[in-house]
């Protein structure tokens, strides 16, 4: 089955310690390639994002999604397997000190599911892949609210 990677860093004007607790909050992850809405989400009583459901349009369709953990060192890396009816792949997002901030890079691997999804693989990964930078930095500058 084809798959695509895209890698994108950017820079949240926020010290790691506030990015990080951004990335437990459900909806930071709306400004994630891939992801446009947030549906459901679980949340440990310590306050860190188990998983969530979402929402995402590519290439004019909707599709439903699932995110669940798969791997997370606090302050440094978090990581979701993702998976939709036509693709699976894996989000992970790297914090580093930067001078100002906090570097954010995301790398997004997407695979298509079956022979069907992989008719509409090219479409859906040109969607992801034209708007991924921007969507990155649109990320970086979210995770930076107070």
């Amino acid at each position: 089955m084809p798959g695509k990677t895209f890698q994108q860093s950017a820079i949240a004007q926020a010290r790691i310690a506030s990015v990080w607790g951004a990335l437990n909050d459900p909806k930071s992850w709306e400004s994630i390639p891939g992801v446009d809405r947030i549906v459901d989400s679980v949340i440990d009583p310590e306050g860190q994002l188990q998983g969530f459901s979402f929402e995402s349009e590519a290439a004019g369709r909707r599709y439903l999604g699932s995110a669940t953990p798969a791997g997370r060192e606090p302050e440094k890396m978090m990581a979701w397997d993702i998976e939709t009816s036509e693709v699976r792949g894996r989000i992970v997002v790297i914090l580093g000190a930067a001078d100002p901030g906090t570097r954010v890079e995301v790398n997004l691997r997407m695979d298509s599911v079956s022979a069907l999804s992989t008719i509409f693989f090219p479409v859906i990964a040109a969607a992801v892949g034209d708007g991924f930078p921007k969507a990155v930095v649109d990320f970086a500058r979210g995770l930076s609210r107070p």
